[in-house]
């Protein structure tokens, strides 16, 4: 069990010993492995609606999508905050490798579905389940092994990750067109398989360290013993029950505060809203009689003008000091006319304009998100983003499905885009309540 505790209990040891993380080395093939997890787990799931178009067809129409799509967010979620529980006691490779194997399971069983509820619980359960335990592995592992470089290989790991959001669409739309449906979801399982050797490379950081020069083994020691004495405990709460996990691991006294409250309902109805924009546009521009060349294109626009947003907004925060929440507000008010202006019209260019503008604007929800979160609870970043899963995760599964129902009832996917565009005005309404009712607050105080 040394392998497991390694990563948990690596600081008391990098202390005593005078090591610390690598900041390279191992390091560099462990970033490696996040980025292809990455580019594997967020790539394929930008080509759902191109991949699946036809299979939906078959099955009567796309209401199912969204159902899975809510599903497979929901699975991540909540997979992605037990798997957080779970690295408290196993190792980045033993519970890594629990998610590549789900993932590739979730692959392997979507190759034989005949019907959506079998799609639903293949990708959506299984698949969604393997990637929401890879994520907090990938950036837990990462985080151990890069200080001074982390932001650098963050900005790299993320090109990977937009790069296969570019090229995903068209490689997908080419082995269609050569290789048939199920041929092609073969393919996609050998690829995915990689992620087993991204998550074998997941070593303990402490195999890694390497000496300090700034260490100083005699300051800290009452500290240590408190954090492993809190660690011990946390230990003793994996054997309890699902609940009491769940409740031993959640801040609820987050909940307490208004203008937390306020970002956590915000960002999620703004993250359903996004996720369900990219799976259900591919099917919006075949309604409008768009080939797969013209929806591949289409949508890898929209990924190449969000690269182009993450790169200039890179530069401009480098040089200049910039609030998150104002940007991400700014951006999700946009986002609501861009909801609707995209099912004002079907010509082509027209389309093309709006996809472009929309990856520009998309930057602001994926990238601004966590600082967003962390100064809503800045003393407390991993108990408010445990509380952002757990609600992002249920909300996905609610609305999700009643988008679905929607385009069902109303044969359009008009209203399913008005929904989008609400999901967004809701964050905008809370917010802008939020600013006004603080702002009388603070003239009151004067």
């Amino acid at each position: 069990m040394d392998e497991a505790f390694a990563h948990v209990e690596g600081g008391d040891k990098k202390l005593k010993k005078g090591l610390m993380p690598p900041d390279g080395g191992w390091g560099y093939v462990v970033a490696i492995g996040v980025g292809f997890t990455f580019m594997f787990g967020f790539g394929s799931s930008n080509a759902f609606g191109i991949l699946f178009n036809n299979f939906f067809l078959e099955q009567g129409g796309a209401s199912g999508l969204p159902l899975v799509i809510g599903v497979y967010n929901g699975a991540l979620s909540i997979a992605g905050f037990l798997s957080g529980i779970a690295l408290k006691k196993y190792s980045f490779r033993q519970v890594g490798l629990v998610g590549a194997g789900l993932f590739v399971l979730g692959d392997i069983t979507t190759i034989f579905v005949q019907r959506t509820y079998q799609l639903v619980f293949t990708f959506g359960v299984i698949r969604g389940a393997g990637f929401g335990v890879m994520i907090p592995v990938s950036f837990t592992a990462f985080n151990c092994y890069f200080t001074k470089k982390r932001t650098t290989m963050m900005s790299a790991n993320q090109t990977m990750s937009s790069l296969a959001s570019i090229t995903f669409p068209m490689l997908v739309t080419y082995l269609l067109s050569e290789y048939g449906f199920r041929w092609t979801l073969v393919l996609i399982m050998a690829v995915d398989l990689h992620l087993v050797f991204a998550m074998l490379v997941m070593h303990p950081v402490e195999w890694h360290l390497i000496k300090s020069d700034e260490s100083n083994p005699g300051t800290g020691d009452h500290n240590e013993i408190e954090a492993s004495e809190n660690r011990g405990k946390r230990h003793e709460s994996i054997q309890k029950s699902l609940i009491k996990i769940i409740y031993d691991n959640v801040e609820l006294d987050l909940l307490k505060n208004p203008r937390f409250v306020s970002t956590l309902v915000g960002l999620g109805f703004a993250f359903v809203s996004d996720v369900t924009y990219l799976a259900m546009e591919p099917m919006l521009l075949f309604s409008y009689g768009f080939s797969e060349i013209q929806v591949a294109t289409c949508v890898m626009v929209g990924a190449i003008a969000d690269l182009i947003a993450r790169f200039l907004l890179a530069i401009v925060t480098y040089f200049y000091s910039v609030d998150s929440r104002k940007i991400f507000f700014a951006g999700t008010c946009v986002t609501v006319v861009l909801r609707i202006a995209l099912v004002s019209s079907g010509e082509l260019w027209y389309v093309f304009v709006m996809t472009a503008i929309s990856g520009l604007v998309r930057c602001s929800v994926q990238v601004l998100f966590p600082l967003v979160l962390a100064s809503a609870a800045p003393d407390n970043f991993p108990g408010a983003l445990a509380l952002h899963i757990l609600f992002s995760g249920a909300l996905m599964l609610m609305a999700d499905p009643l988008i679905g129902v929607l385009y069902e009832t109303t044969g359009s996917y008009i209203f399913c885009f008005l929904a989008m565009s609400f999901c967004c005005l809701i964050c905008v309404v809370l917010w802008t309540i939020e600013f006004v009712v603080y702002k009388k607050d603070r003239v009151r105080s004067n």
